[in-house]
């Protein structure tokens, strides 16, 4: 068993030596891990070892065993709520037909947010009701398996490595996650070791995926805002100073519309609007531009410019056959 799983498991103790009233006993341990007494016993003596003051020895006078239990509150602080246990309150609210209790729930909600020292994501909440059918979410999408982001998600958080096998190709990968990025595609953001480099994978194209024992180390100086930053979708090349304006009855549309990071905004005194971003991925922008039809004209690149009107001769070329 690696270091990194036996500090998995002294944590896992601490939690539970916390939330038990009578305490647990040597026995108790070794069920709850499927370990030996003597392994229990060691697990034992390293929590007392770091924390003696911490914790209580309780003698049960029933069974006449010896039992081990943190002081209430000692480990609070091991204690984390994921989006997972807030979707999950989110749809007991729902359950509910009384208004009374929903308002109750939210206030709990609520409470458990200020204690959570970790920021859990309104859009994650939002990403597992929809899993569940509880939000609906129109439009084309992929049909991607809840269990494939389930360990892709698993392996991020764990920093442990998946192997994959990808599209066509009958050969395993080998990767490190980082992360995913959401376009109008679902992507995996990795470090490929083979060829020393970070790649984007389409979830979709993801066959078998398994998740294995061995943890890897991130390079910290990746960021994965600035890597997704630097596209305005998921490819990453030359990147463009692109000026868009766009009419003024789209106008308040776009000042609320989310195209890329960098983007920066100007209402013009016509009532038309600028907006302005630096990216790479000439064809994600086109496809971009081309959900405002003939509300928005491209003022910089020339290149750009001049690959969007071909775009439109070809799908005229098209209608015309």
């Amino acid at each position: 068993m690696s270091r990194l799983n036996k500090a998995n498991e002294i944590i896992e103790l601490a939690i539970l030596m916390q939330n038990s009233y009578c305490g647990l006993t040597l026995d108790d341990i070794a069920h709850e891990f499927e370990c030996s007494r003597r392994s229990a016993e060691r697990m034992k003596a390293v929590l007392v070892e770091k924390f003696g003051n911490k914790i209580e020895e309780v003698y049960n006078n029933k069974d006449k065993k010896k039992r081990w239990r943190f002081k209430k509150g000692t480990m609070n602080w091991l204690i984390n709520f994921t989006s997972s246990d807030f979707a999950n309150l989110e749809l007991c609210k729902k359950s509910i037909k009384s208004p009374t209790k929903q308002k109750e729930i939210d206030e709990l909600i609520e409470k458990i947010k200020a204690l959570n020292p970790q920021n859990v994501s309104n859009v994650d909440v939002d990403e597992i009701l929809s899993s569940q059918a509880y939000a609906v979410r129109q439009g084309f999408r992929e049909n991607i398996k809840l269990e494939t982001l389930q360990i892709i998600n698993d392996a991020i958080l764990c920093q442990k490595q998946i192997v994959i096998k990808y599209a066509d190709m009958d050969k395993e990968f080998t990767l490190n996650p980082y992360g995913i990025l959401h376009s109008d595609r679902v992507y995996l953001i990795a470090y490929n070791p083979y060829v020393k480099a970070i790649w984007t994978y389409r979830i979709s194209k993801i066959k078998e995926i398994k998740l294995t024992d061995n943890y890897f180390d991130k390079d910290e100086s990746f960021n994965m805002e600035e890597y997704c930053g630097r596209s305005f979708g998921v490819y990453q090349g030359e990147i463009f100073d692109v000026v868009l304006q766009f009419d003024k009855d789209c106008a308040e549309d776009v000042k609320e519309y989310f195209f890329h990071p960098t983007q920066k905004g100007k209402l013009n005194d016509d009532g038309s609007y600028t907006l302005s971003l630096k990216a790479s991925g000439e064809f994600e922008i086109i496809t971009e531009i081309l959900k405002w039809r003939s509300s928005v004209k491209i003022i910089a690149p020339q290149s750009l410019k001049d690959t969007y009107n071909k775009t439109i001769q070809e799908m005229y070329k098209q209608i015309k056959e």
